[in-house]
């Protein structure tokens, strides 16, 4: 095992870390309307204080913009995955699967009737009596 933080462990600042695999959290510009917390969307502002949603270039259509100019009832492509079972069209929420069919709790077998998930298990510190 490894030590914990009062026995020595240390991490490395982010930016002296080499070849990480994690890349850097993008950072969103906030409204710039004074006490507003919400995103900018367009122009610096939030759609509260004035950021216009395109809508879809179909005539008639008032539908939000998806893919390409136009809604999804106009054309717009929008990938859908759909979960892994056997003839499931549910939409996929976590690991290929639909909430039905395991995403938010381990499947049920047989023996264990227990629906609540294991809980993590943390590595012990490797300096005896911590």
């Amino acid at each position: 095992g490894g030590l914990c933080n009062r026995h020595g462990a240390t991490r490395k600042p982010r930016d002296e870390k080499d070849d990480d695999p994690v890349p850097p959290k993008r950072v969103r510009r906030k409204c710039s309307v004074v006490e507003c917390t919400n995103n900018a969307q367009k122009g610096g502002v939030c759609r509260r204080h004035g950021a216009k949603a395109k809508t879809c270039s179909h005539e008639g259509c008032t539908n939000n913009v998806q893919n390409g100019g136009v809604c999804t009832k106009h054309g717009a492509d929008v990938k859908v995955k759909t979960c892994d079972h056997e003839g499931c069209t549910n939409l996929v929420r976590k690991g290929g699967l639909c909430n039905r069919h395991g995403a938010t709790r381990k499947p049920r077998d047989e023996k264990d009737d227990d629906p609540v998930p294991p809980k993590r298990v943390r590595r012990k510190c490797s300096v005896a009596e911590c």
